[in-house]
């Protein structure tokens, strides 16, 4: 376990006693606070930093002032549940036990999970062709899918945890979220362009044909087959 990073806080803890007298009995003295961070980066859902909160809440009597920072580790299942945690940087054993049922609780959100998804993909194609092992075995490239939530900081006067949550999905659980989730046009249209046999190097016609199957296609629904120089021909790509 890493120890935890002290400042000088005798003005901070005694303007946090004061404060707390001044507060009628009841009320909580921790709160949420989430720095500035890039857009596209994903929040803990409100529901998790609260049970995070309360952690902080109900045993900051036993932590000693200092800024902590702690680093939890989650995979997920297809579902985006949560089946394992792991943490570090806590400040105390019992803290981290009460973060880690906390982290337990949380599901990743669906949108969340098909964003990584996606990157990892991106990812996976611009490696290439798969590598040879050192006998001739071709390696197969693993696309694991991690999702980085920004960090979330519990304050409660002289006391400070920052928890920053790192999501790893489960192997096969990317295949199968993937299999599950419909596709939309858009994507039918790119896997037809690619798969489609009538769209072999050099030729334009499954261009078109692929186009002509994505303009009939309506919420993900994509056509059997459409009319194309005067005949049908079938959109299917698989």
């Amino acid at each position: 376990m890493r120890r935890p990073r002290r400042r000088p806080l005798l003005a901070l803890g005694l303007l946090g006693g004061l404060a707390l007298s001044l507060l009628p009995l009841g009320c909580s003295s921790a709160r949420i606070y989430r720095p500035p961070a890039p857009d596209d980066r994903p929040h803990v859902p409100e529901a998790t930093a609260e049970r995070l909160r309360a952690c902080v809440d109900e045993l900051r009597g036993t932590i000693e002032p200092g800024y902590y920072s702690l680093d939890a580790s989650i995979k997920v299942d297809q579902e985006g549940r949560v089946v394992e945690v792991e943490t570090t940087g806590q400040p105390n054993p019992d803290v981290g036990g009460c973060m880690r049922i906390a982290l337990r609780g949380m599901t990743l959100p669906e949108e969340v999970l098909a964003r990584g998804l996606l990157r990892g993909s991106a990812a996976a194609n611009g490696q290439g062709m798969p590598e040879r092992g050192p006998i001739g075995e071709v390696v197969t490239v693993v696309v694991v899918v991690t999702v980085v939530f920004t960090e979330v900081i519990i304050e409660a006067f002289a006391i400070a945890v920052g928890v920053t949550v790192t999501a790893t999905v489960a192997v096969g659980a990317a295949e199968a979220f993937a299999k599950r989730r419909k596709r939309s046009c858009s994507d039918h249209l790119g896997i037809c362009l690619e798969r489609h046999p009538k769209n072999g190097p050099g030729e334009h016609h499954g261009g078109s044909l692929c186009h002509a199957c994505w303009k009939k296609c309506s919420n993900g629904n994509w056509p059997e087959k459409v009319r194309l120089d005067e005949r049908w021909e079938s959109c299917a790509y698989e």
